[in-house]
This record gives structure tokens, C-alpha cells and sequence, in this order.
């Protein structure tokens, strides 16, 4: 018949693993198989409370535990302690650790989501933070999240060297080089916060500036008078005022027959030049 010890730490596991189904169909992730192990390790933990009830009352005086060790022996029992707590580190459902991706064995932050097993090998189910993937892993596989390593450590800063004082030796004097930032030759910055902008580039002188001018002074006084009226439009202007076959403006006016427009305009008459009433009124 197994010990009390025995039957306790069977109850602790029992018990843990129906904490783990009940956590998995909280989640959603409920399925026939789960609620069968639901109602497997609940009969199991009840049976076990039975048999530890059983043992309670039957059971003879407990031996007194052993005396502490001293000295050496306590530092070596709590460094194997100390050991074996660290190997068999323990997880739960929602416990945020480290877990190991099966792609490239590199560790990532992940969840577990449920954990199965025995409590000496566990089998943990994790989610990893980030992605919608999920594996099942083994005790070796997991660790705690706030574990780093030695790689992730920052890194040493260099502590830059203090000045060196000036040492006088006769002649010779060993000091850092003193520079006025004012007198130093400004050069022309990379960015546009580093410093002044650049000046901007002197105009060039083109050949022929005087002739350009004087075509563009051309061309703008051709476009104030507008081009140059030929004699013949001239013409045709004082033709279309003075013609003499100019139809008349009256309603009434008729073209193409004989009487209509306007009369022609008569000739004038000539006369001879009479020479001798200018020789009488000269006497």
C-alpha cells in the first residue's frame, strides 16, 4: 500500500492536472477528449482524498524529521537544494516563460496555455506572444521568463581618459592643444541643421547682353504699336470714304438701274485765259 507522502504527492498531481482542464475550457479549447480527462482526474482526486483520509486515521506515530545539518554540510545541502529547484522549475497555466521555437531552437517569449504529464515530466503547451502558433514541449524546453543570459548583458561603455596636465620640463611643455572654435575655417555643412546655409551663387555675365536687350526693347515696342499699315489698306480706307459710287444710305435707295444712287457731279467749266484784261488793269 503506498506511503502518505506518496498518496499526497498523487493528489497534488491529480489535482493540478484537473486545474488544467477546467483553465483549457475556459480558453475555448474544449473538445470531447478534455472533458473526458475532466471527468477522469476528478474521480481520481476524490479517490485519492479517500485513501489519505483512510491513512490519516490508521496511521502511527510520525517519526520526528532529522536534525538541520551544520557547517559544510548546510552550505552543500542548500546548494543541492538550491539545484534541484532550479532543474525542476514548475510552471502554470498563464505563467509567462521562455520557450524554444522548433524551427531554429532559438528561445521566445511565450504562455503556457496547458500543461499535461506527470509532475516529474511535464509536457507543457505553450502560445507563443506575438503569433497564433502552439507546441507542446518538454520540461527542458521551458524556462522562466526573466531568465537572461550572459549575451544579453549590456555592454561595458569605455570611460573615456582624463585630461593630462601640462608637465613642465624645461623647454618642453606636454599639454593638449588649445584651439578657439571662433578661428577654426567654417566648412560647408552636410545637412541643413549642422550650421548656415550657403550663400547664393554670384550671377554669370553672358555675352551679347547689350544686343538682347535691345531685341527684347524692340519687341515690346512692336506690341505697344501693333504691326505697320501697308499703303495699299491705306488706300482702300480713303477709297471706301470719298468713292463716288457709293451707294446712298436712304431706305428708299435702289442699285442697277438707270437714276439710281447719286448724281454725277458736274464738270467744271472751262475758260480761256484771257491775257489782255491783265495788261489793262496793269496800266
Amino acid at each position: 500500500m503506498p506511503s502518505l507522502a506518496a498518496l499526497q504527492a498523487e493528489l497534488a498531481e491529480a489535482q493540478e492536472n484537473l486545474d488544467t482542464c477546467i483553465e483549457t475550457i475556459k480558453l475555448g479549447m474544449e473538445d470531447e477528449e478534455t472533458a473526458a480527462m475532466k471527468d477522469q482526474f476528478a474521480e481520481e482526486v476524490a479517490s485519492l482524498k479517500t485513501q489519505i483520509a483512510a491513512k490519516k486515521a490508521t496511521a502511527a506515530d510520525v517519526s520526528p524529521p532529522p536534525p538541520p545539518p551544520s557547517g559544510d554540510n548546510a552550505l552543500e545541502h542548500s546548494a543541492a537544494h538550491e539545484t534541484t529547484d532550479t532543474t525542476r522549475a514548475d510552471f502554470k497555466v498563464g505563467d509567462h516563460v521562455q520557450a524554444k521555437y522548433s524551427a531554429d531552437k532559438q528561445w521566445y517569449p511565450a504562455t503556457v496555455v496547458s500543461k499535461t504529464g506527470s509532475s516529474a515530466d511535464p509536457v507543457y503547451t505553450v502560445s507563443f506572444t506575438g503569433y497564433n502558433e502552439k507546441e507542446n514541449k518538454r520540461k527542458f524546453e521551458v524556462r522562466p521568463a526573466d531568465k537572461k543570459r550572459k549575451a544579453e548583458a549590456p555592454p561595458d561603455v569605455p570611460v573615456p581618459p582624463k585630461p593630462s596636465s601640462p608637465v613642465r620640463n624645461g623647454n618642453v611643455i606636454s599639454a593638449a592643444a588649445s584651439i578657439d572654435a571662433s578661428l577654426v575655417q567654417k566648412k560647408e555643412p552636410s545637412k541643413v541643421s549642422d550650421g548656415p546655409t550657403r550663400m547664393a551663387p554670384a550671377p554669370k555675365k553672358l555675352k551679347g547682353n547689350k544686343q538682347l536687350e535691345k531685341s527684347k526693347s524692340s519687341w515690346k515696342d512692336w506690341q505697344s504699336a501693333g504691326p505697320k499699315k501697308s499703303a495699299g489698306a491705306a488706300a482702300l480706307k480713303k477709297m471706301g470714304k470719298e468713292s463716288q459710287f457709293r451707294t446712298p444710305d436712304l431706305p428708299n435707295a435702289k442699285v442697277g438701274f438707270t437714276g439710281s444712287g447719286k448724281p454725277m457731279s458736274k464738270d467744271v467749266a472751262r475758260t480761256r485765259f484771257n491775257y489782255s484784261a491783265d495788261d489793262a488793269a496793269e496800266d
